[in-house]
């Protein structure tokens, strides 16, 4: 049987197994570097990435997998271009009521599914050296929406930061995380306007704690829906941040941590 007979016959495995097969894939045959991607999606790729979110089935993933190599489309890219166009086109169509809240978790759901693979297969959870960055990851209360702050840590795990994610935090967690734990910096990920004050108390407890004196970043699609309202800089100033913005690179190099990363490839 010929490579693409191979490829079909594996992704109609139990989805599961397709998941983990296909992202092996993608990132054994199609990684390039460990630098973060930016661009435009193109779309009809980008409409395979969806059609499977959409429709569970995992044959788009076979069509998308033969198209990244034909277009020379890398590991890299699907994860920092496709995946939040995807879930910013999800959003989209709940919020312009083309999706009800059910549809749009599903799809969701079945992007993160993917997504972890993808930290599985680039071994994330061992990337990062001990004399490395390391960031801990926070999500406010009442923040259900997880795949952005995915999304950034699969990011920074791929060049070189250690990355913790903490979900929710009470108070005694963060103070527990901070104190026994090296860190260099706090990223709080937020996905819209309704968790801002979740995002205020959250900040208010990190700096009450004995270390909280770190560099503190907000970022996540909170930040497109405020920026036009009130600019990023005022962002972070009424949530007592250091900084917002959704572009990790920038977000590390305030930090001091840029050249850290590099040297931990």
């Amino acid at each position: 049987m010929d490579q693409h007979g191979q490829t079909q016959q594996r992704f109609h495995d139990r989805p599961d197994t397709a998941l983990t097969q296909f992202a092996l894939r993608v990132v054994s045959e199609l990684r390039r570097n460990a630098r973060i991607e930016t661009g435009s999606p193109q779309m009809d790729v980008l409409d395979l990435l969806l059609c499977h979110a959409n429709i569970g089935d995992t044959e788009p993933l076979s069509r998308l997998f033969m198209e990244m190599k034909r277009r020379g489309i890398t590991a890299e890219q699907i994860i920092d271009i496709y995946f939040p166009a995807a879930i910013s086109k999800i959003g989209n169509d709940w919020h312009d009521g083309d999706l009800d809240v059910l549809q749009a978790t599903l799809r969701m759901s079945r992007l993160q599914a993917l997504l972890r693979e993808f930290g599985r297969a680039w071994m994330s959870d061992s990337a990062g050296g001990p004399t490395g960055p390391r960031i801990l990851l926070v999500l406010p209360g009442g923040e259900q929406h997880t795949l952005g702050a995915m999304v950034a840590a699969n990011q920074m795990r791929r060049i070189g930061v250690s990355v913790r994610v903490c979900l929710i935090p009470k108070a005694t967690l963060l103070a527990e995380q901070l104190q026994n734990s090296r860190f260099d910096a706090v990223f709080v990920s937020a996905a819209n306007r309704s968790c801002l004050a979740s995002c205020v108390d959250l900040v208010k407890t990190i700096r009450r704690l004995p270390d909280g004196g770190l560099p503190i970043v907000l970022g996540g699609g909170i930040l497109r829906e405020l920026q036009d309202d009130m600019g990023l800089k005022a962002l972070a100033g009424h949530v007592g941040a250091d900084l917002a913005t959704m572009d990790v690179t920038k977000a590390l190099a305030v930090c001091g941590l840029n050249s850290k990363a590099q040297a931990a490839e």
